[in-house]
């Protein structure tokens, strides 16, 4: 706007200089175009500058220039008193068509010498720029170059050609105005379409637009590579038409769902994005759709749902995508019947042992393939853990010849005299297909479990027996939680004596006092709180009360009392032991030698370096440890030699001392109860129900002595009754 407001005071005081008569006029008219010449260069050099960014950093240049210029304009509008830079004469055109023309002097030569540097300088930034630039933009800034050179050229030409008339001073403002379009309208429009149709052609989408006649204006690469038949150029229209229609036909602007596409005969899935376009008036103009290519996306998506929910090893499904897959199958087959049919090699820790882990996975993987080829559509199988798998089908499919083929095959994968593989199968008829699935699972493996002392391939059945013990398991499960929280478990106390007999220990049991059923046997519970787990809550539960007996006890002034409780195996994967006991005698600040830990040979089965870390660490504290049953398991002497116990604990049930076996009996007796006397271990001997047991034990330097004979396990209260004075 600058340069176009210049270039008219420009022309239009030209224009009055030529057409004037009065000569002092005319020189005024001249001074001012001169002087606008000066101007018009400055704010196309300031324009170039900026539209170019070629020197824009330098502040020097524009000041002097500027400079230059306003010392230039001085001279010029001094020119009427020295005239130092031009003078008029009359220029005739014909007898009586005439003008004042200018004859330049010497100090014009300056200012033309000033106006070409001018000149120079914005031709240099346009050469420097379109030289520098893109082939987009060369064109861009090479069009006003070759605009600008050609009013320089006549401007030349009216100067050394002695054309009478400067029409070059026209063509400035008409080269403003076009500066003005191409730069601020032409130029950004053009190059703005270029990035746009770039970019939409770098996308990493399809697009594909139309206009409110439902014909196709636009499609990029990407779209015109999927969608066009080879050798067409064009989006076929009719392709998109039935679903395109009834968008607009609704009321969403905007909408996007899922959808798959053919392609030259493969499979895509695409995110399809569709919009509509309304103008400013709320008219429809059109649509436009994208297309995202998310099959790499979708098929890693299965990959990882597939790894989350199949067995690496032997591809079937884990537990957790086979009780999905189950209960899918039940709820979509509410006329069919099912049975659960469940499996698992007997011994499998021992052919790790035997043959290797790499022939035991082989031996899973051989399983799974059998599996595989004997089920059909319809049915489900997987891997559970280890080696238990687990088959939901149709009732109607299942026969025991097809599960007794299949494992006699397995069987034979091993073929070795020393090992004769067995297979054990348990099948649940699943008669209640809401129940949960693991429920399903557990009635099978019950079926397993009760078969004994088996050597062959068997098949068990989930019957009415098994499925009223398991419900009897389930019905003591859930109620276990409320009774601990209720205190229905109450720790019983049975003494043990010494040689004096006296009572000097107590050990703590455990009964559970049912509000309906009344007391329930250990042997009801124990086990099954064993095998789950929950063991571990019930054994914290009794320790508490032990120590808390034992503080109430110091306050009566029975210091010497000590109460033995049992540890179990699932105690040291549960809960942190050293720090759950240690904090229980530091909370009621009990001798830790007072609550004396019971153990069994079962905690040595597994991880026993770990185990007896623990203990070790516990007896540092000071607690007191003793081995229990001792003599029950198959290597109790190695025990003696790990372990580091204090205390040495046999039962008189392992160790029949009476009728046929007396005399064998009570060598062994003997001879345990030096051993331990050589390991400096002291013994209690449990089981103890008669006087001659009683009179024979005296005599073998047993410490302690514990059994019906001198009491049965008593409630707290009765007691402390009994034996606390």
């Amino acid at each position: 706007m600058q340069l176009f407001t210049i270039a008219i005071v420009t022309c239009a005081a030209y224009t009055y200089a030529i057409i004037t008569g009065d000569i002092k006029r005319a020189e005024i008219g001249y001074a001012i175009y001169f002087a606008g010449i000066d101007w018009i260069l400055i704010a196309f050099l300031s324009y170039a500058r900026q539209y170019t960014r070629v020197w824009l950093d330098s502040y020097a240049a524009p000041l002097i220039t500027v400079t230059i210029a306003v010392v230039d304009n001085i001279s010029l509008f001094s020119n009427y008193k020295w005239h130092h830079a031009f003078i008029l004469k009359e220029k005739y055109l014909g007898p009586n068509d005439w003008f004042y023309a200018f004859d330049i002097n010497d100090y014009y030569l300056v200012h033309l010498t000033y106006c070409y540097i001018i000149v120079a300088l914005i031709v240099a930034i346009f050469i420097k720029k379109t030289i520098q630039t893109s082939g987009f933009h060369r064109n861009r800034y090479s069009a006003i170059l070759i605009m600008f050179l050609g009013i320089i050229l006549l401007n030349v030409l009216y100067l050394f050609f002695d054309y009478p008339v400067d029409v070059s001073i026209c063509f400035y403002a008409i080269g403003a105005a076009f500066v003005g379009y191409y730069s601020l309208l032409y130029n950004p429009k053009t190059f703005v379409e270029y990035m746009l149709t770039t970019i939409t052609e770098r996308m990493e989408c399809a697009l594909i637009a139309f206009d409110e006649n439902d014909n196709c204006i636009y499609s990029n690469q990407f779209a015109n590579r999927l969608f066009c038949p080879t050798g067409d150029k064009k989006i076929h229209e009719d392709r998109f038409r039935k679903w395109r229609v009834g968008k607009e036909t609704n009321s969403i602007s905007n909408t996007s769902w899922n959808e798959v596409y053919n392609i030259d005969g493969d499979e895509y899935r695409f995110d399809v994005h569709f919009n509509k376009i309304y103008d400013k008036k709320g008219y429809y103009c059109g649509c436009y759709l994208s297309f995202y290519d998310v099959t790499g996306d979708y098929i890693a998506y299965e990959e990882e749902k597939y790894r989350n929910s199949h067995d690496s090893l032997t591809g079937a499904l884990n537990r957790e995508g086979f009780f999905e897959e189950v209960r899918k199958i039940l709820n979509e087959n509410q006329g069919v019947e099912y049975v659960m049919v469940c499996c698992n090699i007997k011994g499998f820790k021992l052919i790790n042992d035997i043959f290797g882990p790499e022939e035991a996975d082989q031996l899973l993987i051989r399983c799974a393939d059998t599996i595989r080829e004997k089920i059909r559509k319809g049915s489900t199988f997987a891997r559970l853990d280890a080696d238990r798998f687990a088959v939901l089908m149709p009732k109607s499919r299942y026969t025991e010849e097809l599960f007794m083929t299949g494992m006699n095959r397995v069987s034979s994968y091993i073929d070795n005299a020393q090992y004769r593989m067995v297979i054990l199968v348990g099948v649940y008829d699943i008669f209640d297909r809401e129940a949960p699935v693991i429920s399903m699972v557990d009635g099978a493996f019950l079926a397993i479990d009760s078969i004994r002392n088996n050597f062959k391939n068997s098949i068990a059945y989930y019957g009415d027996m098994l499925r009223h013990e398991y419900m009897t398991e389930q019905k003591i499960i859930s109620e276990f939680e409320e009774a601990l929280q209720t205190g229905q478990f109450a720790m019983f106390l049975q003494p043990i004596v010494n040689a004096d007999k006296k009572v000097v220990i107590a050990e703590a049991l455990v009964r559970w006092i049912h509000p309906d059923r009344g007391i329930i046997s250990p042997a009801s519970f124990i086990p099954l709180l064993e095998k789950t787990g929950y063991i571990y809550k019930l054994d914290m539960y009794i320790w508490e009360q032990a120590v808390r007996r034992l503080a109430y006890w110091d306050s009566l002034g029975h210091g010497e009392l000590s109460i033995s409780v049992n540890i179990s195996v699932k105690d040291f994967y549960y809960i942190d032991l050293y720090e759950t006991l240690v904090g229980l005698v530091e909370k009621y600040s009990i001798a830790p030698q007072r609550l004396k830990l019971e153990i069994t040979e079962s905690v040595f089965m597994t991880e026993k370096e770990r185990q007896i870390e623990i203990i070790n660490s516990l007896k540092e504290y000071g607690f007191l440890i003793e081995i229990d049953d001792f003599g029950s398991g198959y290597s109790s002497l190695n025990m003696l030699k790990e372990v580091p116990a204090d205390i040495l604990k046999m039962d008189m049930a392992f160790l029949s001392i009476e009728e046929k076996n007396a005399r064998k009996g009570r060598k062994i007796v003997n001879t345990i109860v030096a051993l331990a006397k050589a390991l400096d271990m002291l013994v209690i001997i449990e089981g103890v129900e008669t006087q001659s047991q009683v009179d024979y034990l005296s005599q073998t330097g047993a410490d302690y002595l514990q059994g019906y004979f001198f009491d049965k396990p008593l409630p707290v209260k009765r007691f402390e009754e009994f034996y606390l004075d």
